[in-house]
């Protein structure tokens, strides 16, 4: 796509939001769109199962609460729950950083050199020796991940409008296992081997990883191609240097660069209303869920006398939710995108971005009916599967949310996006981050149904 080639209507979503390619690069095999489908999905397979790595790591030490507190001999609640819930406090600021730098310098550096700080810091995490060193190093793990921002504008970098729906949802469909599997694996490491394997494990999963995406990650992100493509060309070496003026050495003009690239998620964010309604919708569903994910397991095995182990196979619920909600975004959202050219006027092929939001209705039902549920069932103890039911239709909400909204905010911002998805999810992780360490003080003063209760009350 040509550098003026999308002009963004963030309020109306019109035919503006979508970008038109120039007719040369249509047919130019070194574009990211005119790759071979092979290629492509070889790519974000690659990135899907590093996202499940990294998913994994973050929740895969849950189970491990009353391991880390003895071994520490720190019975302190907020911290107990904050260790679980800080990575969501680093991945507020990752974006910031990572969007902008690779709008700049490209996918493929950026996205290898936040992989590596996230080798480092999970395997350093493994060697603490006081519970505020797992919390100080789980925050720089958050803080390193590059994924959150980086998957989605990579799968709009690599398929067109009509085809980006179905790519970015099954590529959604992977990552999410890791936030089951994790608690899951988790709980039988910590419970035969120790809590510390559980961060060496996934040290090691993440090294062998970062190996295969050296060897198939390829720079999709067109502006960078273009202006590597003018380097190679000696007649157009003063048009370069031109464009390249701020990052010339490492100097005053370098950093006052990139301090002009990480405000760009904060222009977005001031000057587009929809930006802002995305990420607010986002850190309502995110908080809550994640307030589930730090809790069910110790609330489970306090309620129902589950083990440690056995408390973790409750997240299978909350993926099978998870896993319906992007499976009905894999039908939907390309359906209803091309659903809509049928209704504009004659001759009018430009789709529609809102017509992306759509699967967002049936989320926005299902979510306060399984809090409520989850709430109701744990305070009169019924059946641990009604609970477990529950977390399917939170998760399945959040899923039907979140990849809608990263497809619409890919679709209007173009070339931007990575600082659009940026500037959306810190409110999010926020939310993540702090709500459920809420949560032992709302069980102890309000109790299961209450608490939950009083969580509805909030989303509604």
């Amino acid at each position: 796509m040509s550098p003026n080639a999308l002009t963004v209507d963030a309020e109306h979503g019109t035919k503006k939001a979508i970008a038109t390619a120039n007719v040369d690069e249509d047919i130019n095999p070194s574009m990211p769109q005119n790759w071979s489908t092979k290629q492509k999905w070889l790519i974000l397979i690659a990135l899907s199962l590093m996202s499940l790595v990294v998913n994994m790591s973050l929740v895969i030490c849950t189970p491990a609460s009353s391991a880390i507190a003895q071994q520490f001999n720190n019975y302190d609640s907020f911290l107990l729950v904050f260790y679980i819930t800080v990575p969501n406090l680093g991945e507020v600021i990752a974006p910031l950083y990572i969007g902008p730098l690779s709008e700049r310098f490209g996918r493929v550096p950026i996205c290898h050199f936040f992989n590596l700080l996230f080798l480092i810091f999970t395997m350093v995490t493994s060697f603490s020796n006081s519970l505020a060193m797992v919390i100080v190093f789980r925050f720089l793990t958050g803080a390193s991940v590059a994924s959150i921002c980086l998957n989605p504008a990579i799968t709009g970098d690599l398929f067109a409008v009509k085809k980006r729906g179905t790519a970015m949802s099954l590529t959604s469909m992977i990552p999410i296992l890791g936030s089951a599997v994790g608690p899951i694996l988790g709980g039988y490491i910590t419970q035969y081997l120790s809590w510390r394997w559980t961060f060496w494990l996934m040290a090691i999963v993440t090294a062998c990883l970062s190996l295969i995406m050296a060897a198939v990650l390829k720079e999709s992100y067109v502006p960078v191609i273009r202006r590597k493509a003018l380097q190679k060309d000696s007649s157009n070496q003063e048009k370069v240097s031109s464009t390249s003026k701020y990052f010339t050495g490492w100097n005053w003009a370098t950093f006052k660069g990139l301090a002009l690239l990480t405000i760009r998620p904060f222009v977005i964010l001031s000057s587009s209303r929809i930006a802002v309604l995305m990420g607010l919708y986002l850190s309502i569903l995110f908080g809550y869920v994640s307030l589930l994910a730090a809790t069910t397991a110790t609330v489970f095995q306090e309620v129902y006398g589950f083990s440690e182990s056995h408390s973790g196979l409750i997240y299978i619920a909350l993926t099978i939710g998870t896993l319906s909600g992007a499976l009905m975004c894999t039908f939907t959202l390309d359906y209803f995108l091309i659903r809509g050219l049928s209704r504009t006027s004659p001759g009018d092929c430009t789709p529609r971005p809102e017509n992306r939001l759509i699967p967002i209705i049936p989320a926005m039902v299902a979510f306060p009916v399984g809090l409520l549920v989850y709430g109701w069932s744990l305070h009169y103890r019924y059946h641990w599967i009604v609970p477990t039911i529950a977390t399917v239709l939170c998760g399945f909400s959040l899923s039907s949310s979140t990849t809608p909204i990263m497809n619409y905010l890919v679709d209007i911002f173009g070339d931007r996006s990575a600082s659009a998805i940026a500037a959306v999810l810190p409110l999010r992780y926020v939310a993540g981050a702090f709500l459920p360490v809420a949560a032992p003080y709302m069980y102890s003063k309000l109790g299961d149904c209450s608490a939950r209760e009083d969580e509805d009350t909030h989303e509604s």
